[in-house]
């Protein structure tokens, strides 16, 4: 048995990145290691509620205190600063033979944390170059520091994995050069079996959904646009709400079309109820680096729709992506009375998401992980 460092430091809102975390300390676990968690401050109940089950309570939590909400300017200067501090201070404190990150895409943690047998990383995208090599002048002046330290970690990654092959696609691209070993595909676990719905669209509101933080990259906007173009249909909002996003948020929820809601922090009961009772589910983010979201809206039933890019393209067919807004909304069109044709195409993907379990997820990462251990 070895111990395991699992590092996530915020847990207080669930993603696909909480996901991960909670399945790859639930794999390590079930194959009889020793784990370990750091983040910053941890609520199990708020845990349970939004993640559907406890947290494992054999797993040992090391607060690194309050998330801290650092404000302009040099954001991301101030939140390392801070970040760095505390790895280091926990540094000492810790003993651990394997560190493994589930959050980061800034792979800090190997270089504050230098004490692991070999470091892994389930890395979901590589933010800081991706946003570097496509920004202006002034956008990569702000990033270039960062961006070198950034590079200082990649190098001591022993084992990467990602969330899709869009994802590798960049990570070799963007990384190689900075010593990236090759990346594995081990898509996010999705728990399929409570999502599973066929109830006929017929028997379903006519309802847009739409599942992701609220934030301003994840693009609510759209929907809030679509709501007041077709007043015919209903439109709900569904995500995480942090409270550094609030300022935004009030300022977003004002003048609602009468169509359109908003629901923070929804319990995992209440969005199966939305989501089996909804028509179409609809993803609007570009680039989404996979997407769980539109998965468990397709296996809940409703008519996938996603942007045409990112890493839901791996499992959802061109007639189901959309690449504006007026493409969106013909199809938003189209496919509420889809009723025979989405029957029929819905049995095919599902049988394509089917293979997306937490099961499958816990065999290709143990079998990595092993391996590397076995190469001590």
């Amino acid at each position: 048995m070895a111990k395991f460092l699992v590092v996530h430091p915020y847990l207080d809102i669930y993603g696909g990145g909480e996901r991960v975390c909670h399945n790859v300390i639930k794999t390590l676990l079930s194959h009889g290691q020793d784990v370990e968690l750091l983040t910053f401050d941890f609520d199990a109940v708020k845990y349970r509620d939004i993640v559907g089950e406890a947290f494992p309570k054999q797993v040992t939590i090391h607060s690194l205190g309050h998330r801290t909400e650092e404000k302009p300017p040099f954001t991301i200067y101030k939140r390392h600063r801070n970040f760095a501090k505390l790895l280091k201070k926990y540094r000492n404190q810790l003993n651990y033979d394997y560190l493994f990150s589930t959050q980061s895409s800034s792979p800090f943690e190997p270089v504050f944390l230098n004490k692991a047998k070999k470091n892994i990383a389930y890395v979901h995208f590589p933010e800081i170059h991706y946003d570097y090599n496509r920004g202006t002048l002034k956008r990569r002046l702000y990033l270039w520091l960062f961006k070198h330290w950034v590079e200082q970690g990649i190098d001591k990654l022993d084992l990467v994995f990602c969330n899709s092959n869009y994802t590798k696609e960049a990570l070799t691209a963007l990384w190689k050069t900075h010593g990236v070993k090759d990346p594995v595909v081990v898509y996010p676990p999705v728990n399929l079996e409570k999502f599973w719905c066929d109830k006929p669209l017929s028997q379903r509101r006519k309802r847009v959904v739409y599942v992701a933080r609220f934030i301003p990259a994840k693009r609510h906007e759209i929907l809030k646009q679509l709501a007041a173009d077709l007043p015919q249909f209903e439109f709900a909002s569904v995500g995480g709400l942090i409270e550094a996003e609030k300022p935004w948020f009030e300022r977003f929820s004002q003048n609602l079309p009468s169509n359109y809601t908003l629901k923070t922090n929804l319990p995992t009961a209440d969005l199966l109820e939305l989501l089996q009772d909804s028509r179409i589910y609809v993803h609007l983010m570009e680039g989404e680096h996979f997407g769980i979201a539109p998965v468990e809206g397709l296996a809940s039933g409703c008519v996938a729709v996603v942007h045409d890019s990112g890493g839901m393209k791996e499992f959802i067919p061109p007639q189901y992506r959309w690449q504006n807004i007026d493409d969106l909304k013909e199809k938003i069109l189209r496919y509420m009375e889809a009723e025979n044709v989405w029957e029929y195409k819905r049995k095919e993907l599902w049988s394509k998401i089917a293979t997306l379990t937490p099961q499958a997820f816990e065999s290709a990462v143990w079998s990595h992980v092993e391996a590397l251990m076995k190469e001590n």
